[in-house]
């Protein structure tokens, strides 16, 4: 009687384990349930001249964290629709908290795209109500151009070395240029990682030819993202930047250039090429490297006295550029 009783007691506790196997088990399959709570976006579309813009298509986009351990959650949801006659579009959701990304794009106007971050509903905030202004910027007369993000060594320090924006390279013979439009002059000293100075200066080789910084765009999130046409005046025949570890050169929008300039008999421009640079020239020190090396993006327009430029990404006049070297943005 005893030994059945203890059969019994190991057969009820062989059970209890398993059912309690059992309900855990179950209790794991079961969805992870967020808090929630609406978000509404309102997006009011303009023009570059503050004029509402309708029937622009908009794109509201939203990240949903998976609800489960499911081999599919849902992560890039989309509402979409149009701008009213008042340049209004408006989307609402019940959602947790994520990054809301807007794009708007209409025929004739380059796309825009912005985004902002939810706040979670567990810091119980009640602000969820998002709105915000976008600009489209007009499509206007975009060219062929030669668009290139240049990045390469210095083959030689202390001396002015000229650079062909046409044929993207050194002049020959230390690269395959024939036409030098700017020189570089680099100067570097190395002592360690942490302790170094590069200096780079950039020079041209004729009269009038030069650099000028170009005025600042507000970042509208615009795929357009400079002057449409070049400066008249205000080029510098020479631009000296200094490197070192803690401190680099001051943060620029870009500049314009204008290389191969010829002056007639008063000395006014007679015939030149404009173009522009984005950002500020990178000096790489190579501190540990035989050679100095540089980076920057530059859009040279090939017709003389032509200071457009919009460029047409799909029309840039280098045929064989790498993935690296390829410039996406007008």
């Amino acid at each position: 009687m005893r030994r059945a009783n203890q059969i019994m007691k190991m057969k009820n506790l062989v059970l209890a384990s398993i059912l309690l196997l059992v309900v855990t088990g179950c209790s794991l399959a079961q969805p992870i349930v967020f808090p929630t709570k609406p978000w509404s976006a309102t997006v009011k579309v303009i023009g570059e001249d503050g004029q509402s813009v309708s029937n622009a298509n908009v794109a509201v986009g939203y990240f949903l964290p998976p609800y489960s351990f499911s081999d599919d959650p849902e992560y890039n949801a989309r509402i979409v629709g149009i701008t009213d006659t008042n340049g209004l579009f408006f989307a609402t959701h019940k959602d947790r908290t994520g990054e809301i990304g807007f794009s708007v794009s209409k025929q004739g106007y380059y796309e825009t795209r912005s985004s902002c971050t939810l706040r979670d509903p567990m810091e119980n905030a009640n602000d969820r109500n998002i709105s915000l202004i976008l600009v489209l910027k007009k499509v206007g007369k975009p060219i062929p151009m030669y668009a290139k993000r240049q990045e390469m060594k210095i083959q030689k320090e202390d001396e002015p070395l000229g650079f062909d924006l046409e044929v993207g390279d050194w002049v020959t013979p230390n690269g395959k240029g024939e036409h030098t439009d700017l020189f570089f002059t680099v100067h570097r000293k190395i002592i360690s990682e942490r302790e170094y100075d590069c200096t780079l200066t950039v020079t041209f080789p004729n009269k009038d030819d030069g650099l000028a910084v170009a005025p600042a765009e507000p970042d509208n999130g615009s795929e357009f993202k400079t002057s449409r046409t070049a400066a008249e005046s205000g080029y510098q025949p020479e631009l000296t930047l200094h490197y070192s570890f803690n401190k680099w050169p001051t943060s620029v929008f870009g500049y314009f250039i204008r290389v191969r300039t010829v002056l007639d008999a008063d000395g006014k421009v007679k015939s030149a090429l404009y173009g522009k640079i984005p950002g500020n020239f990178m000096i790489l020190a190579g501190t540990k490297a035989p050679k100095a090396g540089m980076v920057f993006t530059y859009y040279l327009n090939p017709t003389a006295n032509d200071h457009n430029l919009e460029f047409n990404p799909k029309q840039n006049l280098f045929r064989t550029l790498t993935i690296m070297e390829e410039v996406k943005w007008p």
